[in-house]
């Protein structure tokens, strides 16, 4: 009885060891199985990783490109330079990663040719921009062939995706398979699987604890930044308020002493002009013209802070009726400076059109006063539409002249407050004209730049929404 039960017992003791080892031989199988697995799976990630890695070095040297082109600027080169200098190291990366796939090294081959095309395309750009200006860099981006190439790269690079994404979701099946048969050798033995068990309970405490502690760290992050955005907004408040009682104080308290000052000036020159001698008369014209200086600074000041403070609706507009209207207004300054204004066809947008009025008014303006001397200015002003991709046509308006024009060097200055690029004795203003225009622009949801060069005339390009998302969205 004791004999066979001790049989029973090693009989049983012999099958569970072998039950055991041939557990731990399959498990060690499996492992090897998924390792093998996983080896190309992280292969076909960094095939994927290289192609998208490809695709965006072709587009940094696209931005840097276009940058050039709008700017002129040699820094707008690097991201264009660095992609010369590491497209082909890349390609040979991802060419060695697919070398075992005949079908991807061909694709390979042909999206390798595209992009050396591409780049070449770039690379002429580039030297029409720098050889021949602005003009020749954008006709050589209007003919479309840079974007017809970058399409041609972007089916390329998306076939190879498809191909590869399709390989990984059946490794990755091939994988959720062996990691199956593994799971289920393991519990062959309660040994191994309690000490799975407790492994895989440790671990996931472990990890409760690490998400709890994150989640925690989170929320702080959460409330800090809401407590600073609250700071920021009151910052943004109380600017507002200083904006508005500026506004106050220029249109009241600094205006009341400069009309005193105007109106005591022309009584002393009324009433004692003949008790002035010459000396007298220029400190009296000095002193009056020096007033009107302020009070013309003082308007411009007060224009410039209404822009977002006293605003209208925006409502739909037509620019031709607008830049008639300022044609009209500027009648005068035309027969003296036997000048011309060429309007085009303008289309109807939605905008502000007061603000828009201001915006011609200053923009034509200065094309008939920064003229040269001898040659009657002409202002061209037209507009076209444009699609932006999003499902709302942007309108480029541009206002073109014949006058003084200036270095590209100063494009930023000249629409910064109080920027003047000529004395008061040569040309008339307060250097708060392009200001303003940059900030009822800006409003409008808009951007404004402008080429130039000395001599021959600047060109004004602003960019407005054809309809606004919310009439006071860009307040």
């Amino acid at each position: 009885m004791i004999r066979g039960i001790r049989k029973s017992v090693l009989w049983g003791l012999g099958l569970a060891l072998a039950a055991l080892a041939a557990s731990a031989l399959l498990t060690f199988r499996n492992i090897e199985a998924i390792a093998r697995k996983e080896a190309l799976i992280v292969h076909t990630h960094q095939v994927l990783d290289g192609l998208n890695l490809t695709l965006s070095i072709v587009k940094d040297a696209e931005t840097g490109m276009r940058g050039f082109l709008l700017t002129g600027e040699e820094r707008y080169l690097e991201p264009y330079d660095r992609a010369s200098a590491g497209i082909e190291e890349q390609l040979s990366i991802v060419n060695a990663l697919v070398i075992d796939s005949p079908s991807q090294a061909k694709r390979l081959q042909s999206l390798q040719a595209k992009v050396e095309a591409r780049l070449a395309f770039l690379a002429q750009g580039i030297a029409a921009r720098r050889g021949d200006g602005a003009a020749a860099g954008q006709e050589h981006v209007r003919q479309g062939l840079g974007k017809r190439a970058m399409d041609e790269i972007r089916v390329d690079v998306a076939e190879m995706i498809a191909v590869e994404q399709a390989l990984l979701e059946r490794r990755a099946a091939d994988a959720q398979t062996i990691y199956g048969t593994a799971y289920a050798t393991m519990f062959v033995t309660t040994a191994v699987g309690v000490l799975l068990v407790s492994g895989v309970l440790a671990l996931a405490l472990r990890e409760t604890a690490e998400q709890a502690t994150q989640a925690e760290e989170l929320e702080q992050r959460v409330r800090q930044r809401t407590v600073e955005l609250n700071e920021a907004n009151d910052a943004l408040n109380v600017s507002n308020r200083e904006l508005e009682q500026f506004a106050s104080v220029a249109s009241h308290d600094l205006q009341e002493p400069l009309r005193k000052i105007e109106a005591f000036g022309d009584r002393l020159k009324t009433r004692s002009a003949e008790q002035l001698d010459e000396r007298g008369h220029d400190y009296l014209a000095r002193m009056l013209q020096s007033a009107l200086r302020m009070r013309t600074l003082i308007n411009d000041l007060l224009t410039f802070s209404r822009v977002t403070s006293k605003t209208q609706p925006m409502q739909p507009i037509s620019l031709k009726e607008i830049a008639e209207a300022v044609a009209g207004d500027l009648e005068g300054r035309l027969q003296q400076e036997g000048g011309q204004i060429l309007i085009g066809e303008l289309p109807a947008i939605q905008g502000d059109p007061l603000q828009m009025r201001q915006l011609l008014q200053n923009l034509i303006g200065n094309g008939l006063k920064f003229h040269r001397p001898g040659v009657a200015p002409v202002v061209r002003v037209a507009a076209r539409m444009l699609q932006n991709g999003a499902n709302n046509p942007v309108c480029e308006l541009t206002i073109a002249d014949n006058g003084i024009g200036f270095e590209e060097i100063y494009l930023d200055r000249i629409f910064d407050v109080f920027q003047r690029l000529h004395g008061r004795s040569e040309y008339e203003g307060t250097g708060m004209g392009l200001a303003i225009c940059r900030k009822i622009v800006e409003r409008h949801g808009g951007e404004i730049t402008a080429t130039s060069k000395p001599n021959e005339g600047a060109r004004f390009f602003v960019t407005l929404p054809a309809k606004q998302r919310d009439k006071e969205s860009h307040a």
